[in-house]
């Protein structure tokens, strides 16, 4: 009887693995994090509940995981020269996207648990605050790093409701640089 090769096995789990990710990601995105059980995750990736304790050890710990799996943005390339322009180009051509909402959801559901608000935080300060205001430098960096989110956030969300309607009846260039106006003055210097 022929055995199968480890490394189709470790394939295997690191698929189970990212099914268990994406499941989470999933119901951590349309449901607080007290609302969503470890069942219904296990449902989702179609797997036994015990694997999420065997990949993941706790909910608390899959919900880290979700958290620190999240792309970071590609805008933080290219340094604080463009930043406005690239930020304006992104909503723009990616009408904010699903990816970033569903992240975003998942702060915002989130954020107001117990157990996890204090993980939401953390993670926007270590992930996005923290470099954008390294990125900005200067006088209170880190506020207008927090000003940046904010604006991005609300461009997010209304891109996503207005679809490619975002743009009105702007043309594209009018567009960015309205766009590109409102980024500069959230990360200008106070």
């Amino acid at each position: 009887m022929k055995t199968k090769p480890a490394t189709t096995r470790a394939r295997n789990a690191e698929a189970t693995r990212c099914a268990i990710l994406e499941a989470a990601r999933n119901r951590f995105a349309h449901n607080s994090y007290d609302n969503v059980g470890i069942r219904e995750i296990a449902s989702e990736a179609g797997v036994d509940s015990a694997l999420i304790s065997r990949y993941f050890g706790s909910k608390e710990e899959l919900f880290a995981q979700v958290l620190d799996s999240a792309k970071k943005s590609d805008l933080f390339q290219g340094g604080r020269e463009g930043l406005a322009r690239r930020t304006a180009e992104h909503l723009i051509d990616n009408h904010g996207g699903d990816k970033p909402l569903d992240d975003l959801l998942v702060l915002l559901n989130s954020a107001g648990s117990e157990t996890a608000g204090e993980m939401v935080r953390r993670s926007i300060h270590e992930r996005y605050n923290e470099p954008m205001a390294e990125l900005l430098g200067g006088r209170d960096a880190l506020l207008r790093a927090r000003m940046f989110g904010s604006a991005l956030m609300g461009l997010i969300i209304s891109s996503k409701i207005h679809g490619t309607r975002f743009l009105g009846d702007l043309p594209r260039e009018a567009m960015l640089e309205r766009l590109t106006r409102l980024v500069e003055e959230a990360i200008a210097e106070i």
